[in-house]
């Protein structure tokens, strides 16, 4: 049995004092990050509990709107068209709504499950923007505001074309108007630019609101977050339509930036290349394959 000098003894002691202060030290450090996953995963359960609890009015409301409004038509309201037409209309704008959210919805679960892919066709994008812009025009007309298009070198009656998914490509514009809507002042504007140069579309959509903080702008393509919540929350939606915008364009390899300075309003750009893949003749594409409800039979109802 070997003897230890007094030196060898204090200094093996020492070594594993500082073994187990080291083992000490890594548990420390395991057991904070543990409880900081804990509370990510707290505040992840409570957003989607609270995401939840939003979508069954979101749903519902307009739900039961339009079973009121069509039981008014069914049980008749009278002869006057003009009542007609308006009940028609506020049916036509409950629906639409519905219908939007529900798509965004679809969208977030193909996209976390990883089973969406692109579908490529030649895309007329002038004859697309004009006529996503047209879906909304009641909501504007509602708060009263202008819109303009603007198409960068656009020569007159030539289309522009672009090989990409023309079914996200519409959701992502879709999204990205309804937010310029909804955080939009009443009676201001909304400015729309598309330009495609160097084999890449890029779309930005500007509006007038009161714009963001810049200790909030990272957190706004963040799923489930809304910048008001609660009894506060004086807008509609649920916290996905940017963050549906972000996930499509990553899919599409693109990328999204948002400009609030100022505090005149945001603006938000969309830029993603064009798909370098052969695209048969036959494969193409003026809109979002009716994407969203057709105006002209809500019109003839």
């Amino acid at each position: 049995m070997t003897t230890l000098s007094d030196d060898e003894l204090i200094a093996e002691l020492k070594k594993r004092f500082d073994h187990t202060k080291q083992a000490l030290y890594d548990v420390k450090m395991i057991t904070r990050k543990l409880e900081e996953v804990n509370k990510k995963l707290e505040a992840s359960e409570q957003v989607k509990s609270n995401f939840v609890s939003h979508m069954k009015n979101e749903i519902n409301n307009p739900l039961s709107s339009i079973l009121g409004l069509s039981q008014q038509l069914i049980s008749g309201i009278g002869n006057d068209p003009e009542l007609v037409s308006s009940v028609a209309r506020m049916i036509h704008s409950e629906a639409f709504g519905l219908d939007f959210q529900l798509r965004n919805i679809f969208a977030a679960a193909e996209l976390e499950s990883g089973e969406t892919d692109l579908h490529v066709s030649i895309v007329e994008v002038d004859t697309l923007v004009r006529e996503t812009v047209e879906l909304f025009s009641h909501l504007m007309e509602d708060k009263s505001l202008s819109v303009s298009v603007n198409f960068d070198s656009l020569a007159e009656g030539v289309p522009l074309l672009f090989k990409t998914d023309s079914e996200k490509l519409q959701l992502v514009l879709a999204n990205l108007i309804s937010n310029a809507v909804e955080f939009n002042n009443e009676g201001g504007e909304v400015v729309i630019s598309v330009m495609v140069a160097d084999s890449a579309l890029t779309i930005s959509v500007k509006d007038s609101g009161i714009g963001i903080s810049t200790d909030q702008i990272h957190r706004i393509f963040d799923r489930f977050h809304q910048l008001e919540s609660g009894r506060r929350k004086s807008h509609k939606g649920h916290g996905l339509g940017l963050s549906i915008t972000k996930a499509i364009s990553d899919l599409m390899e693109g990328i999204v930036a948002v400009d609030c300075s100022g505090g005149q309003g945001c603006t938000f750009t969309v830029t993603i290349p064009e798909v370098q893949v052969d695209v048969e003749a036959d494969a193409f594409s003026v809109d979002g394959n009716e994407f969203f409800f057709d105006d002209e039979k809500i019109e003839s109802f």
